[in-house]
């Protein structure tokens, strides 16, 4: 876990990287981290570490939570991208229960969010095999990092014109144009930005009505 902090400090918390508030969590220490490996544990190894996340959020709405997967056997981000099929798969198949009644099923909603022990996840990941995307690498391990969506709405009035100068921050970081899918919760669909590829031309279909809502109806 070592290498994986000290890869993920060194780029999160350095001067140029887009998101101004990860080096200030990492100075104030309010990040929490979570180790699984895949190749041993399988993806259920995602319902655990997710579970864990849930928890401290449970406690601390605000609470982000970094998690890294070990034993993915991605080699490309096509690999990635089915990674993280199969864990929201997975985290759907273990928490079709508590999905609130009332909350969109179909992820092109844009008031979807994704739920998982009744917490509206935002999930942001990140790969070694993003290039041209830079700030979607945060170093050699498949990285999750998660906290509730509703967090977002908690910050604080000036949280807006961060917003602003972190897409300004990442057009300057990133070798490609900052993506076309990044938006405001209730306008765009959520789901999309979860997982951005190296291009804006869509070389990766978003986790699809199949995958995501089948699996939650199918607990009712």
């Amino acid at each position: 876990m070592t290498r994986y902090f000290q890869d993920f400090a060194r780029t999160a918390g350095s001067s140029d990287f887009p998101c101004v508030f990860a080096p200030r969590a990492l100075r104030r220490n309010q990040l929490l981290f979570g180790l699984g490996d895949v190749a041993r544990g399988g993806w259920g190894t995602a319902a655990e570490l997710m579970g864990q996340a849930a928890k401290a959020i449970w406690e601390d709405p605000d609470q982000a939570v970094v998690l890294w997967f070990e034993g993915v056997g991605s080699t490309c981000l096509e690999d990635d991208h089915e990674a993280l099929r199969r864990i929201l798969e997975t985290l759907l198949e273990d928490g079709a229960q508590e999905w609130p009644p009332d909350a969109p099923r179909d992820p092109a909603d844009p008031g979807w969010n994704f739920w998982y022990r009744g917490i509206d996840f935002f999930v942001n990941t990140s790969t070694r095999h993003h290039r041209l995307r830079r700030s979607r690498n945060l170093g050699a391990c498949f990285t999750l990092v998660v906290q509730s969506r509703a967090s977002f709405d908690r910050l604080p009035r000036q949280a807006a014109a961060a917003r602003k100068a972190i897409r300004r921050r990442t057009a300057s970081y990133d070798s490609v144009a900052v993506s076309p899918h990044l938006g405001t919760h209730g306008q765009l669909p959520e789901l999309p930005q979860f997982f951005l590829g190296d291009t804006n031309g869509c070389p990766y279909l978003p986790v699809t009505e199949k995958d995501v809502v089948l699996p939650v109806r199918g607990g009712r």
